[in-house]
């Protein structure tokens, strides 16, 4: 799928290419699964610049090694690999750095890892680098059930932390509480504040403006903000109140919790063992083939799928 501009998703044109040998370090991957994230819709609308077009868009997906470029030891052709975030997976083949392939289990299928490591991974990141989680923390985490703040907010619960998930409704509850979920509370109702006391240690923010400012109010003096999305657009921080407060005011991208092959093989790892043990519940997939991308981004900017979005090639 390649655009030549930016744009709606009508921008995405099914086309064909050759894709040649790959050079060192690099390996050939016929992919079998690939990944939506909200992200795509950034790059392809030009809320996120491209560096130049056309353009293949896309950074999460697993297939099978079919070829492998000069220098790579591992992995070898016929393995199973994922990755996270590398530009170009809306694609039925395509070229990989081979520092980017993560193995995969045989027990997890492409669809699932295709589901899973971009948002499993920047919640690792969050759980494990932002704030250290462990049994007795409470933490707060808005937009839980969307794509990471699902896998986030069940797996600070399996840490042993009181995890508060405010919701935008009543219509929402019965879906948080299906992941699992003990403490879900409709916000701006004052539920929040009851639930949280005397405060929180820590906010894991997905939804930005709509409830910002009621979820900072329920953290404790010297708690954290981890801003991780703006689902309802950029909040409104006020940096002096917060510094008044000893709050810590955190922001970064998951590859700056995974800087080497070392930590990304560690984190994937705890990752998938979670998984396997049951910890994100049961996930729902919605699959599309490759030339509906499109209609794969109309849905996730619709917010119609209750489910992770793969694109079967």
């Amino acid at each position: 799928m390649r655009l030549y501009e930016a744009g709606g998703p009508d921008v995405l044109r099914y086309e064909s290419e050759t894709v040649g040998e790959p050079a060192a370090g690099q390996l050939r991957i016929r992919q079998e699964a690939i990944g939506v994230n909200y992200v795509d819709t950034y790059f392809r609308s030009g809320r996120f610049p491209l560096p130049s077009y056309p353009a293949v868009i896309g950074g999460e997906g697993a297939g099978v090694v079919e070829a492998v470029g000069p220098g790579v030891d591992s992995p070898k052709v016929g393995d199973r690999i994922g990755y996270y975030f590398a530009l170009g997976a809306y694609a039925e083949v395509r070229l990989l750095s081979a520092t980017d392939a993560i193995p995969l289990p045989d027990d997890l299928s492409s669809t699932a890892a295709a589901s899973l490591l971009a948002n499993g991974l920047t919640a690792w990141g969050r759980l494990h680098r932002v704030h250290a989680v462990r049994p007795g923390d409470l933490i707060v985490v808005t937009g839980a059930t969307g794509g990471v703040g699902s896998l986030l907010a069940t797996w600070a619960q399996h840490l042993g932390a009181t995890v508060i998930t405010p919701v935008a409704g009543e219509s929402r509850v019965e879906a948080a509480r299906a992941l699992g979920l003990k403490h879900v509370v409709v916000a701006g109702t004052g539920q929040l504040a009851e639930a949280v006391g005397d405060g929180a240690d820590v906010l894991y923010d997905l939804v930005g403006r709509a409830t910002f400012a009621e979820a900072v109010a329920a953290l404790r003096d010297g708690g954290t903000v981890d801003l991780i999305g703006t689902a309802s657009g950029e909040p409104d921080v006020d940096t002096a109140a917060l510094t008044s407060r000893k709050i810590r005011i955190t922001r970064s991208s998951t590859g700056d919790h995974l800087p080497d092959q070392a930590t990304l093989l560690t984190a994937s790892t705890e990752l998938f063992q979670a998984w396997r043990d049951g910890v994100f519940g049961t996930r729902q997939i919605r699959t599309y083939p490759l030339s509906q991308a499109g209609q794969a981004h109309r849905d996730l900017e619709a917010g119609i799928p209750e489910a992770a979005a793969v694109l079967l090639p």
